[in-house]
């Protein structure tokens, strides 16, 4: 248990380290605006900075000095521009005054110890989860194998071996600044931050209307759903989306009720940041700005005002948009398939053939259906690592017709269903739709608080439904997490060993990856069929035969067919292949013995097990050199 503190210690200092230099970043920019609380301040400040922060590595990336030294020297700079104005003010103001809390009855303040004893019991077991090795396909085989690579080249490049070579890389280089810190667990923590910053911010609306209890039943929900907690422990990018899309659209809400410009620019900002993230955060922008048009007609934003929110989102969508098309030929790639050029094209088309199709037929029934049909039905959509929705979901079209004689549930709900339209007709994956997630949970319950004052304004009862729906969720969420730690083990692996052990178990061919490790020289490439949630973990560069600039390096396994095939990889200095052969993903493998009748006479098989072949290839014979 001694090397496991100490694993604990490391990572959660250098994570503290990032919330330290993004603290001091967020607060140059929010240190005028006057929040409702403490807890709305920490998250709008920690989320703006990690954004700032990641524009700030993508410029030295695209400059060439992305080196990790350059990145610690930031990292330490930023801290101390945290920790030093905190230090002195605590030197001149001394301890907080806390004569407020003694004033409180001993109910009140045991209530609140209650609370925060519970939150903190829950989020140290869902803190758990990110702590294990990165060993989903997403994550070990694009999310952090990107990531990786640019640190590696020092800049920010296209990598054609893996399944998306190029994407809006904001979210990447968060990660790209955790591998240089640390390692791909903190980079996990990363988003696990983005996941408890939308609970916190969750809670935070609450405060601000005037209803803890609201606030802490809309948290309990999303960090109860086994969808969000799933995702909040993986270095995917769907937290990140879903975080500042919820920050920019509760920004726009303060600035609708109050009428002040800066939470417009703070809105549009959060949500040009989610456009920098995923494609479909672009969304977001596009209805922001058709508000803020709205809001100018009925004289509620200057023009002045609706400009200069237009410039920042343009500064902060631009860079990741422009670097796309520059290498595409088109910004949104793989979206809007006929503005790519040459292969870059066939490659989008390969992606929505795969993708396009999801979920139900798009009509009108089936939208209505939506919230029942994603909470029984939610293989029909893809449902990541086969995670499912709280069912309280099923409530959804309560807040449509509460919407129509409540201004606030009214925002949460259009704001939602626009974004499930958006979704609807796209790819209809159920991890794509947890940007919406917050906004039905706030669109649901505030329905609920409504129908509560209709039946009068009963303290005790609001109390009671809250903490029911609370403790519902929270079992849900303590379940589900306690069920992934039991199937992986406890405690995580923290040591070399140990994570080993874990991958050989959860990573199907990870041997034959370690073989290779383990005999490649630096300038040496692999070739990888069938086995892409393998890519993050070679330390040769890794191509991948299900990228989608890969679709015509498909081999058939059979001489001399194969001969330009083979060609094509000594050209590209590909010295192995490693061939998941029980798993077909892209590519069918046929049922032989490679050491009796090989496929390939330039490349001998070196290593085998019950899943996995690893060739390389033949030393060059004297008399050929």
């Amino acid at each position: 248990m001694a090397d496991y503190s100490l694993f604990i210690v490391a990572h959660a200092g250098a994570l503290g380290l990032i919330l330290f230099a993004s603290a001091s970043l967020g607060r140059v920019f929010l240190r005028r605006y006057r929040f409702h609380s403490f807890v709305e301040q920490a998250v709008f400040t920690l989320a703006l900075g990690l954004g700032l922060w990641a524009l700030l590595f993508f410029c030295l990336g695209l400059l060439g000095i992305l080196y990790r030294e350059v990145i610690l020297a930031l990292t330490a700079a930023g801290v101390m521009s945290f920790l030093l104005p905190l230090a002195r003010r605590y030197k001149s103001s001394g301890l907080p005054d806390l004569r407020q809390w003694w004033t409180l009855s001993r109910p009140r303040k045991s209530l609140i110890v209650l609370i925060v004893l519970t939150g903190l019991f829950y989020w140290a077991i869902l803190f758990q989860l990110p702590q294990y090795p990165p060993a989903f396909w997403d994550a070990t085989g694009f999310h952090l194998a990107l990531a990786k690579e640019y640190l590696a080249q020092h800049r920010i490049v296209p990598h054609e071996g893996l399944v998306f070579p190029v994407t809006l890389a904001l979210n990447h280089v968060l990660f790209t600044w955790a591998l240089a810190i640390k390692d791909g667990v903190l980079a996990q923590m990363i988003e696990h931050l983005f996941m408890i910053f939308v609970a916190l911010a969750l809670y935070a609306w609450g405060k601000r209307r005037d209803q803890p209890g609201l606030g802490l039943a809309v948290a309990a929900f999303w960090l109860g759903t086994p969808l969000v907690i799933s995702l909040g422990a993986l270095a995917f990018v769907d937290m990140g989306n879903a975080c500042y899309g919820f920050l920019g659209i509760y920004a726009l809400r303060v600035f609708w009720d109050s009428r002040e410009d800066k939470w417009w620019y703070l809105g549009t900002t959060l949500i040009a940041i989610a456009a920098g993230i995923k494609l479909p955060g672009l969304f977001f922008v596009v209805i922001a700005f058709a508000f803020g048009l709205w809001a100018y007609v009925r004289s509620q934003l200057t023009g002045r005002a609706l400009i200069r929110g237009g410039m920042l989102t343009f500064l902060v969508v631009a860079p990741w948009y422009a670097f796309v098309g520059y290498i595409t030929g088109n910004p949104f790639w793989p979206g809007f398939t006929r503005l790519s050029r040459g292969v870059w094209r066939l490659g989008a088309d390969a992606f929505w053939l795969t993708w396009g199709n999801v979920g139900v037929p798009k009509t009108l029934l089936n939208f209505l259906l939506l919230p029942v049909q994603m909470v029984f039905k939610p293989d029909v959509f893809v449902s990541f690592d086969n995670r499912h929705l709280l069912p309280i979901v099923i409530a959804f079209p309560l807040a449509w017709v509460i919407s129509l004689l409540d201004r606030s549930v009214r925002w949460w709900t259009l704001w939602a269903l626009a974004y499930t339209g958006f979704w609807f007709y796209g790819s209809q994956q159920l991890r794509f739709w947890v940007p919406a997630l917050p906004l039905v949970g706030l669109a649901i319950y505030e329905s609920i608080s409504w129908l509560m004052k209709r039946v009068g304004e009963d303290a005790i009862l609001q109390s009671v439904v809250w903490t029911a729906l609370a403790v519902f969720a929270l079992q849900v969420g303590v379940r589900s997490t306690l069920i992934d730690i039991r199937i992986r083990e406890w405690p995580p692996p923290h040591t070399l060993e140990a994570r080993e052990r874990f991958l050989e178990r959860f990573l199907e061919g990870y041997a034959g990856v370690e073989y290779i490790n383990r005999h490649a020289r630096g300038d040496d490439v692999v070739f990888s069929i069938n086995a892409s949630w393998l890519n993050y973990y070679y330390r040769p560069k890794a191509i991948d035969t299900s990228g989608l600039l890969q679709l015509s390096a498909r081999p058939a396994f059979h001489w001399p067919e194969d001969e330009p095939w083979v060609r094509q990889l000594e050209s590209r200095n590909i010295k192995w292949v490693l061939v998941n052969y029980t798993n077909p993903q892209s590519v069918l493998v046929p049922k032989q013995d490679p050491t009796r009748d090989p496929f390939w006479p330039d490349y001998e098989l070196v290593y085998a097990d019950s899943m996995t072949w690893v060739f390389r290839q033949k030393p060059i014979p004297p008399e050929n050199r």
